[in-house]
């Protein structure tokens, strides 16, 4: 491929024509520093993905207009959801770029993709190096300030390709493991963001959440939790009620979990029950929600979404599917938000102050870590209430499941013991 306008470098395969012709576009109508003083671009190639490349400079009043800040990983069936996590406006790491940008520093590294499939008026995909381009952006607009730049410009990626650069591309400020979460499932598909738009856990074309927020979104770590406790729920649903123990899974994050990958093998996304299990969680957050809002003396986030903690949201998908063939009892917890009035719910105030002699004195109330007891004892509370006249969730109530979680745990240990002996 060696021609006045292209070198291939060193061990570096020909490329297809198909990704010649992208370079050649490119090299025709994006402005670079290497085109402007008749300078070759030398053709990379990624190893392991084997995708390939070149690293070239532009100026930034050339190359802002060009670059598309919300890049997506699948623009043929999922265009309206960007790969980026959110900008971190106040990252003190982001800050600094704006300030360096303001003071003439050029940045390198740059990741994109060049492609004209979506917004071609934006053909720079930016796949990596998001806020230093956005402190480039930010000197550009206020000062004029335009340096040259230097960018490594990817050409013809397939979505694996394309997910596999964006996820090592991040490298000023750390990928979180929610983001990782959000690229692997929009490779693998629409289903989980899909599910959660039909059952209200997500907007209508909204992106799951790219790290724990505020506003309590929820996020693809939280979403898997919820599809696999509903269906271990299901698989105990012949257990005793009184005197099982039970615990629910938390999936992984930043990586691919075993539990999820098994269950969604054979999953029906609309499954009836577990629709109606999610429509029923996503009623109780936006209730827990309105309600801690209204009182000024609750209105914190941690009340606010405590929906969307670990230990609560896991515990209410596993006790939905363990109520499965109990159909009172089923109808009983789904009514928690209905019955609860004007009043939060999940009674957040008290599952603060609750606790077990055995707690250390760091213990910060129920449900507000996930750890095998938290999750065992909001499971037991869900039950006992679901199983109880009582309207609301109660002090009573909340010490009495945690209890007599601890006292299941306690007599499975001493049966344990006893095999041991025997």
């Amino acid at each position: 491929m060696n021609s006045p306008n292209h070198i291939l470098g060193v061990s570096v395969p020909k490329p297809e024509e198909e990704i010649e012709e992208i370079i050649d576009q490119f090299r025709s109508s994006v402005p670079t520093l290497e085109e402007s003083n008749n300078l070759p671009f030398i053709i990379l190639q990624d190893g392991k993905s084997q995708a390939y490349y070149i690293e070239c400079h532009m100026a930034a009043s050339d190359a802002i207009p060009l670059v598309d800040f919300d890049a997506v990983l699948d623009p043929e069936e999922q265009e309206q959801f960007r790969l980026q996590r959110e900008l971190q406006p106040t990252n003190i790491a982001f800050l600094k770029m704006c300030s360096d940008a303001l003071e003439n520093r050029q940045f390198s590294d740059l990741i994109a993709e060049y492609d004209l499939s979506y917004r071609p008026e934006t053909p720079l995909k930016l796949l990596g190096g998001q806020h230093r381009a956005e402190a480039i952006k930010r000197a550009l607009e206020s000062n004029e300030v335009s340096r040259c730049h230097g960018f490594r410009v990817y050409f013809g990626l397939t979505i694996d390709q394309r997910n596999e650069i964006a996820q090592i591309a991040n490298t000023n400020i750390a990928i979180s493991p929610d983001l990782l979460d959000r690229m692997q499932e929009t490779v693998r598909g629409p289903q989980l963001r899909g599910f959660c738009h039909r059952v209200g856990l997500l907007d209508s074309n909204e992106d799951f959440a790219d790290r724990k927020t505020s506003e309590g979104r929820i996020t693809v770590r939280l979403a898997r939790t919820f599809i696999v406790d509903f269906f271990k729920g299901q698989e105990n649903r012949d257990g005793d009620l009184e005197k099982s123990e039970f615990v629910p899974y938390i999936c992984k994050s930043g990586q691919e979990d075993p539990e999820y990958l098994s269950i969604i093998s054979n999953i029906d996304w609309m499954d009836k029950g577990l629709v109606e299990a999610g429509e029923n969680f996503a009623n109780l957050h936006k209730k827990q929600i309105q309600t801690v809002e209204q009182d000024p003396e609750l209105n914190k986030t941690e009340f606010r979404n405590k929906a969307m903690s670990m230990a609560v949201l896991s515990s209410w998908a596993f006790v939905a599917g363990l109520l499965q063939d109990k159909k009172d009892a089923l109808n009983k917890f789904y009514s928690l938000p209905k019955f609860s009035g004007d009043k939060d719910p999940l009674v957040a105030k008290y599952m603060s102050e609750s606790s077990h002699p055995k707690d250390p004195p760091t213990y910060r109330g129920l449900g507000v870590r996930y750890s095998v007891e938290d999750r065992g004892r909001v499971t037991e509370m869900f039950i006992q209430y679901s199983l109880s006249d009582s309207r609301r969730i109660t002090k009573v109530m909340i010490d009495s499941a945690i209890a007599s979680y601890e006292a299941k745990v306690a007599i499975k240990k001493a049966r344990e013991a006893r095999e041991k002996v025997r």
